[in-house]
């Protein structure tokens, strides 16, 4: 009994003087005081830092997430809201979400007290003005059928209720039933002249004569719907976009199509070849497809490690629309996600993600929204996603970029020099968009003299730098997030003399490092995975590698295993080497 009524006043104090009529109800023991404080006590063992004693009385410290009354009462709130904002749809789902929290009569094993017995029908009271708002919503949703069974035993049990008997006459008419709808109404119109001597009210007698007129109710007056913030968070598009006609056609495709469930595509590559960037290029392309916005959310924190599944929930409800904290438990949080999304038609862009859990927690269950999601890693674990993978720009499409950014007169006669580059450092987005901007300061220079002098410089990821364009600071961030042994073996990726090399090579610069377990071919396959590592389709080194243009032997068994050779990005052996030997502005802040 103590438990039930600091429960049915949480995180509200009950004097002590209340606890005792509570308990005794007025015939409380000469040692009611004493006897209270042992009872809080070993309530105190069941419930440990949850019940505060004040000077005047006692609090039970309890959230959403502890008690299923206040869960209820944030989901009745959160439904109402929507319902006054003209979301019928989302209202439903949350007063239904509310009412399921209903399982019998509240505190139903107590009833002998006349305080549990007051505190049941004030929360019954509660609960079944929750319950006609949402059965009025389904029915209204042309959903009656399956409220036939409750609203009966409900109007049986709360026979007074006239909004009950309204709701049943109602759902009875649609379904065809419209002869046990009359009947309804007569049994109530009995039941209250002998109880009470009266008839039934304007409202019941009104929609009485229009069944027997054969007329369907009409609807209720709805409320002017609020305007409503549509969510538009994806970040400002590149006008100077250039290239990847075949992923951008093929992501855009994936984004618009029809069909039963939501389309989620997965945008994966090597830092810095633009994943983002192709992700809200195209979001941008198809914005108008999808009527109640566009969201965009980092999976990741700014240093690259990644966020709690929690933070990111609550920021994606509150972009939907939905200002509601979601419970701690993960099961009936993301449940809430789902529901709450499965009528609405989002575009949703999950930037940065690191394994596959992350992304499936957030994917919704069914309805016509989309996902993008972009990552530097193949999380080939993750299934039934459509996958693009991007790799660096080809020659033209970084001469075109130049084009735009620079203008035809510094670029034209000089694209022998891309090559060049391509070769020092590859051709990533990032990289050409760090060269483009290092040539807008250094007017006085060709693209083919900057390129000589890349050439000639030990440390270009730090000669790359201009303004707040940071060639290493990707990487920096995408190996906080690596596995203590992978980052370990990125680290002795450094050691290698260049960016192509085979499997002697990789034993050589992994032997003695601390952390790894496995053999080789493990370890060159977890790199893989990371996007750090590919299988080159030759068997020579240098140009030849250069001119594969990142493209990938699908198995190791296609070819001997002393055949295989494998290739870094050129920006990550650039790091990775840089690191390795001292260089200080990759090492500060990792």
């Amino acid at each position: 009994m103590l438990l039930a009524a600091l429960l049915c006043r949480a995180n509200t104090v009950l004097s002590v003087d209340q606890l005792t009529q509570v308990l005794w109800d007025g015939d409380q023991p000469r040692t009611a005081r004493k006897n209270l404080q042992v009872y809080v006590s070993a309530l105190r063992k069941i419930v440990p830092d949850h019940i505060d004693r004040l000077p005047y009385g006692y609090t039970l410290i309890a959230d959403a997430q502890e008690s299923d009354l206040l869960w209820f009462d944030q989901l009745a709130a959160a439904g109402r809201q929507a319902q006054r904002k003209g979301d019928p749809a989302g209202a439903s789902a949350l007063l239904g979400r509310a009412v399921a929290l209903w399982r019998d009569r509240p505190l139903v094993d107590l009833l002998d007290s006349p305080f549990a017995v007051r505190e049941s029908q004030r929360l019954a009271d509660r609960l079944l003005e929750v319950y006609e708002d949402w059965a009025e919503l389904e029915v209204e949703a042309g959903r009656a059928h399956g409220l036939l069974d409750r609203l009966g035993e409900l109007a049986g049990r709360y026979p007074f209720r006239e909004r009950l008997v309204a709701l049943r006459m109602t759902a009875l008419e649609q379904v065809g039933g419209r002869r046990q709808a009359l009947a309804c109404f007569e049994a109530h119109r009995q039941f209250i002249a002998r109880e009470l001597g009266l008839d039934p009210s304007v409202v019941l007698r009104g929609l009485y004569r229009e069944i027997l007129a054969g007329e369907q109710s009409p609807a209720p007056p709805q409320p002017t719907p609020a305007a409503r913030l549509r969510p538009a968070q994806l970040p400002r598009d590149l006008s100077d976009f250039v290239g990847r006609t075949e992923p951008l056609a093929a992501l855009a495709a994936a984004l618009t199509a029809d069909g039963p469930c939501p389309g989620v595509v997965l945008v994966c590559g090597p830092t810095g070849v633009g994943k983002s960037a192709l992700a809200v290029h195209a979001g941008h392309l198809v914005a108008d497809r999808f009527e109640d916005g566009q969201v965009f959310a980092s999976l990741s924190e700014p240093d690259g490690t990644p966020r709690h599944w929690h933070a990111v929930l609550t920021e994606l409800l509150h972009s939907t629309g939905l200002d509601i904290a979601p419970p701690a438990e993960e099961a009936t949080a993301l449940a809430l996600w789902r529901s709450w999304l499965a009528e609405r038609q989002f575009l949703l862009v999950l930037d940065d993600a690191t394994c596959e859990a992350d992304i499936r927690r957030l994917l919704p269950g069914r309805g016509p929204s989309r996902t993008v999601v972009t990552t530097a890693r193949k999380l080939s674990g993750l299934e039934c996603v459509q996958r693009l993978e991007l790799g660096e720009f080809t020659p033209s499409e970084a001469g075109e970029l130049l084009n735009r950014v620079l203008g035809t007169d510094r670029v034209a006669g000089h694209e022998q020099a891309l090559p060049r580059v391509r070769q020092l450092y590859g051709l990533a987005p990032a990289v050409v968009r760090a060269l483009a901007a290092k040539l807008t300061v250094l007017g006085h220079l060709s693209l083919s003299a900057y390129a000589e002098q890349l050439g000639r410089l030990p440390a270009a990821l730090d000669e790359l730098m201009v303004g707040g364009v940071s060639l290493h600071e990707g990487y920096r961030r995408f190996r906080r997030s690596l596995a203590p042994p992978q980052r370990a073996a990125f680290d002795a990726l450094g050691a290698l003399p260049g960016a192509t090399f085979d499997l002697a090579g990789l034993r050589a610069v992994l032997d003695g490092v601390d952390g790894l377990t496995g053999s080789v071919e493990r370890v060159a396959e977890e790199l893989m995975e990371a996007n750090l590592v590919s299988v080159s389709g030759t068997d020579e080194a240098g140009e030849a590698d250069q001119a594969a243009e990142d493209d990938e032997v699908t198995a190791h068994a296609a070819q001997p295993v002393h055949a295989v050779r494998y290739r870094m990005p050129p920006l990550a052996h650039r790091y990775a080497a840089a690191r390795r030997y001292g260089t200080a502005s990759t090492r500060s802040g990792s």
